[in-house]
């Protein structure tokens, strides 16, 4: 069995290793194999993971699960080589376990952007939302704070800045928490809170962001209700436009063993259903009761509550999401499909709610606290 760690964030070619690795192993648990190339033109590797002495895998039920389709979303890679582990080395002891791998398979792809995911976990990181194809225009940008790991420590953190006019103070009883100035106040110390890097061409006054030449979003690329830039944006030219995406749904497509999918997200642990534009009102009710009694059983396993996109999870409340897997895999393939968002530091730290987005437009002053103290007892101030 490969030397693997779920605690390791691994590159394109460890993970390649340990991928190779099952397949060599285990043979007739494991196969490999590529589906198609990046856009820099790496492998996107598929373990097919069933037990082969009791039928091919296209004579089974099979379950989609993928991880990584944005860049800096790279535990869910390590999601899937546990689903895979778990998988091989639980047959014959796990009851559960060796029907699923007699009866059903697993179609297990961990990372569907590498490109993304290898510019997130390269020595000097990148922060980009998914492909490193320059969209929808390949000149550089000009001017702004160019995110960067200045100080070399292999992250990208945030910069407070002493400014008479910022809107930020130092919490009297934490002075590592930044609380928002009142609108009259004056005669203290403030600051711009801003991403670590650089500003190009400051003209003494403002400051914007530089944005990222790759201003592609794989997810908003399937070919449900794709929409075109102005509309939405980074869902590139056309669906499937993507050579990551195209082969997805290519193998998807033509594997109608397919019943159902998760694809793994982080965060805020909350397992997400269709319709991200589309109310519920608008889902066949047998499909809805399906959806919300699977929902039920994640909520049991995982402690992550199961809701739909359209009405908790909009990131602002007059616009919607199009052109995701989930979205796809149901309304095009008839599988029930999930997005998992792993990883909640709010729920960790006990702060309870079902104010998935909103939390990060505004929360008490409480929540903070509740996090910082959570980072310093669990992980010994490493959350800071």
């Amino acid at each position: 069995m490969p030397d693997v760690r779920f605690d390791t964030y691994y590159r394109y070619d460890d993970l390649t290793r340990i991928l190779q690795g099952y397949a060599e192993d285990v043979p007739q648990f494991v196969r490999l194999e590529s589906i198609g190339q990046s856009y820099e033109g790496r492998d996107i590797w598929v373990a097919t993971v069933t037990n082969f002495e009791t039928g091919d895998d296209q004579t089974k039920p099979a379950f989609w699960v993928d991880g990584t389709i944005h860049a800096s979303e790279v535990s869910p890679s390590s999601t899937c080589l546990y689903l895979i582990h778990h998988l091989v080395t639980g047959y014959g002891s796990e009851p559960d376990v060796t029907r699923c791998m007699d009866t059903r398979v697993f179609y297990i792809c961990p990372r569907v952007n590498p490109d993304g995911a290898e510019l997130a976990l390269a020595d000097k990181p990148k922060f980009i939302r998914s492909s490193t194809r320059p969209y929808p225009h390949d000149e550089e940008p000009i001017g702004g704070l160019v995110r960067e790991d200045m100080d070399g420590d292999g992250r990208m953190l945030m910069m407070r800045i002493p400014d008479p006019n910022g809107p930020w103070k130092a919490y009297a009883e934490d002075p590592r928490l930044l609380v928002s100035r009142e609108p009259a106040e004056t005669g203290g110390q403030y600051y711009r809170l801003l991403p670590e890097g650089q500003i190009e061409d400051y003209d003494g006054t403002l400051i914007h962001i530089q944005p990222n030449k790759e201003g592609l979003d794989l997810n908003r690329n399937f070919p449900l209700n794709w929409r075109q830039e102005y509309e939405q944006q980074g869902a590139g030219p056309y669906p499937t436009s993507e050579p990551e995406i195209h082969a997805v749904t290519s193998f998807i497509a033509g594997h109608p063993n397919i019943t159902g999918g998760a694809a793994f997200h982080t965060w805020s642990g909350v397992l997400l259903r269709p319709y991200g534009d589309q109310s519920d009102e608008s889902m066949p009710a047998e499909d809805l009761w399906t959806f919300e009694k699977i929902g039920q059983k994640g909520t049991e396993i995982t402690g992550y509550p199961a809701i739909s996109v359209y009405h908790d999870f909009r990131y602002h409340p007059r616009k919607v999401i199009t052109g995701t897997f989930n979205d796809w895999m149901y309304d095009h393939m008839g599988g029930f499909a999930w997005v998992v968002e792993i990883w909640s530091p709010q729920r960790q730290a006990g702060i309870e709610g079902d104010k998935f987005i909103d939390w990060y437009r505004e929360h008490p002053l409480e929540d903070d606290l509740k996090m910082l103290k959570w980072s310093d007892e669990v992980l010994e101030g490493k959350g800071y």
